[in-house]
């Protein structure tokens, strides 16, 4: 099975830690459950199958870009949001 490896900080590693604890989970359970969207993953899909949704996905984000709704949020911003809705 391939593995995925992070380097994090003692702080960072704790805090997730506790944050998956809180919600139940296994720290492998909550990243996997955060980070991976929710989609439905069944590997007999077929390669058109697969970019048809990809394309159906990313669809509506391409298309808010290309009328100019984009974010002016720092990539800071985003990890700062990101860090204080994950404690709430």
């Amino acid at each position: 099975m391939p593995r995925l490896s992070i380097d994090i900080t003692p702080e960072q590693h704790q805090q997730l830690k506790a944050i998956a604890a809180l919600s139940g989970k296994t720290i492998k359970e909550y990243v996997l459950e955060r980070s991976l969207p929710d989609l439905p993953i069944n590997s007999e899909m077929s390669e058109e199958e697969a970019l048809a949704q990809l394309v159906a996905f990313l669809k509506p984000r391409i298309e808010a870009a290309e009328r100019g709704e984009v974010s002016n949020s720092t990539f800071a911003d985003i990890k700062q949001k990101a860090r204080n809705w994950s404690l709430a």
